[in-house]
């Protein structure tokens, strides 16, 4: 898993790349796939600060590398600059080299984000009703298929029984 501070790495060294491409007047193809690699870097670094650490073996000896305060600072810089990326993403979408697009462009950008983040958080709770039904549904086959089975055998039984008198 990577940590958030690489992470905030490749999204700072990703949106110093924006902020060339915007100034040299780069094709806007060229700026927004750049927009595109920084969105992803973002939320990497979301991923990792919301990320929680995964519970350890019983056997496995517990060390931590850094304080719980150095954990601290590094997730509240973390949140920090990405706060700061976004604020002068959007001052260039009003007044800076993308002003082209607009307020309604970053207005847009903003609503289509949020679209996906539902869309996405729809397909995670569709996901998780249907591994809710297939084990339901499984579990009960089995104890179908258990309480037929016994029953089988409960019919042989009495049929081998009233055979043998």
């Amino acid at each position: 898993m990577i940590d958030p501070i690489t992470a905030l790495a490749t999204a700072n060294a990703v949106f110093q790349g924006i902020k060339t491409a915007v100034n040299y007047g780069k094709e806007a193809q060229e700026v927004f796939s750049q927009l595109g690699k920084w969105a992803s870097a973002v939320e990497d670094v979301k991923f990792c600060l919301t990320q929680e650490e995964s519970k350890p073996s019983i056997f496995k000896k517990i060390t931590y590398t850094k304080s719980s305060t150095a954990e601290a600072f590094d997730e509240l810089a973390a949140r920090q600059r990405i706060k700061e990326m976004e604020k002068e993403l959007k001052h260039m979408f009003y007044w800076g080299s993308l002003h082209h697009l607009g307020a309604d462009g970053y207005k847009q950008l903003i609503q289509i984000r949020r679209s996906i983040q539902r869309k996405r958080e729809a397909q995670v709770y569709q996901q998780i009703r249907k591994r809710k039904e297939l084990i339901y549904n499984s579990t009960m086959l089995s104890i179908i298929a258990v309480l037929l089975m016994a029953g089988w055998w409960m019919v042989q039984f009495l049929i081998d029984s009233i055979k043998g008198v």
